[in-house]
């Protein structure tokens, strides 16, 4: 089977990070990529989700006013309800 060469551009930085976090895997940022396509294929999509966070959770990540927690799922209540 013919193979083809994809190209695309990313921060320097992060190109860097991603390169060192596939080697510590055991395997080549290309590697990667080809995982990534293939399970895309796979699942027809992006293999994780994505999503749009509700506008009190946009608020709270631009907000310099902080609420503390008791533990993780108190907090997530706090951020997914809608009042």
């Amino acid at each position: 089977m013919a193979t083809q060469q994809v190209h695309f551009r990313m921060d320097e930085k992060d190109k860097k990070a991603v390169e060192e976090l596939y080697q510590q895997m055991g395997m080549t940022a290309s590697d990667a990529f080809r995982l990534f396509a293939k399970k895309s294929l796979e699942v027809r999509g992006l293999p994780f989700e994505l999503y749009q966070p509700n506008e009190r959770l946009q608020e709270a990540i631009r907000s310099d006013d902080y609420v503390t927690f008791d533990s993780s799922e108190d907090a997530w209540e706090y951020l997914s309800s809608d009042d």
